[in-house]
C-alpha cells in the first residue's frame, strides 16, 4: 500500500544511519542533512540515492553558494 503523497521513488532511497557518515564528511553535514537531501533529490533519479551521493550533492551546493557569493 503507499502512502498518500508519498512517491515509491522516495520510500527506496537508502537513508544514512545516524552513526554511518563517511569519515572525512565536514561537521555541518549531519545525518538528518543527508536524509532529508536524498528525499528531495530522488525523484529527480532513476536510481535511489547513496548517503555518498547526498553528500556530493551537499558539497556541490556548498561549493556553488561559495563561489556566487564571493566579490
Amino acid at each position: 500500500m503507499q502512502e498518500e503523497g508519498v512517491q515509491s521513488s522516495e520510500r527506496r532511497c537508502a537513508t544514512a544511519p545516524a552513526e554511518a557518515l563517511p569519515s572525512g564528511t565536514p561537521a555541518w553535514i549531519t545525518p538528518e542533512l543527508v536524509e532529508l537531501t536524498q528525499k528531495v533529490w530522488q525523484p529527480y533519479y532513476d536510481t535511489p540515492l547513496t548517503p555518498e551521493d547526498a553528500i556530493t550533492i551537499l558539497r556541490n551546493a556548498s561549493g556553488l553558494l561559495d563561489t556566487l557569493t564571493r566579490r
